[in-house]
């Protein structure tokens, strides 16, 4: 995994706290989180698959 699950929530909480000033680049982040998000969990079953 690139970043373990209490990191995926962390940069969840932390894009959340963003500002409206800032919402362009809140959810540009978020985009990203969630497709990193995507990526681990595909990786992950991946996995399971083999197993």
């Amino acid at each position: 995994m690139r970043l373990s699950w209490s990191q995926h929530l962390a940069a969840a909480r932390t894009i959340e706290l963003a500002g409206e000033h800032e919402c362009g680049t809140a959810l540009a982040l978020m985009g990203m989180a969630c497709l990193l998000l995507l990526q681990d969990l595909s990786d992950s079953a991946e996995v399971c698959q083999r197993d």
